[in-house]
């Protein structure tokens, strides 16, 4: 009884560029912020700020991403009760560097939100 054991082909070079792994982590802070600074409060709250442990640091502390916030086009998202919290973040994440806040009526005139746009107010430079 003979015994045969087979040997795969090699791999060709598109088959090895396919399995190539990259820690998304390991990107550079700058190019990352770059990208940031592309989307919206909501996508930076929601889903890029939560990728990974230095992700989240970089949405935490940088607060040139938070200088401009933007939270007019939310759509359904700014009828949810996460829409408050954002927002909070928001103010609270530009660390004093806000130059300006738009947002569309979506709070009922009650006193947390009157509480949050007083603190934006106090945060943008008049």
């Amino acid at each position: 009884m003979s015994s045969q054991t087979s040997v795969p082909p090699p791999a060709s070079p598109m088959a090895e560029a396919e399995t190539e792994v990259r820690d998304w982590a390991e990107m550079p802070l700058d190019a990352l912020a770059a990208v940031f600074g592309k989307l919206d409060v909501a996508e930076i709250l929601t889903g890029a700020g939560l990728v990974c442990r230095a992700w989240r640091r970089l949405a935490a502390s940088d607060p040139t991403l938070w200088r401009r916030v933007d939270m007019c086009h939310q759509g359904d998202l700014l009828e949810t009760e996460y829409a408050e919290a954002m927002a909070r973040a928001a103010v609270d994440r530009a660390a004093g560097t806000m130059e300006a806040f738009w947002a569309n009526t979506f709070w009922a005139n009650d006193s947390s939100s009157i509480a949050l746009m007083s603190a934006a107010d106090n945060k943008i430079p008049q």
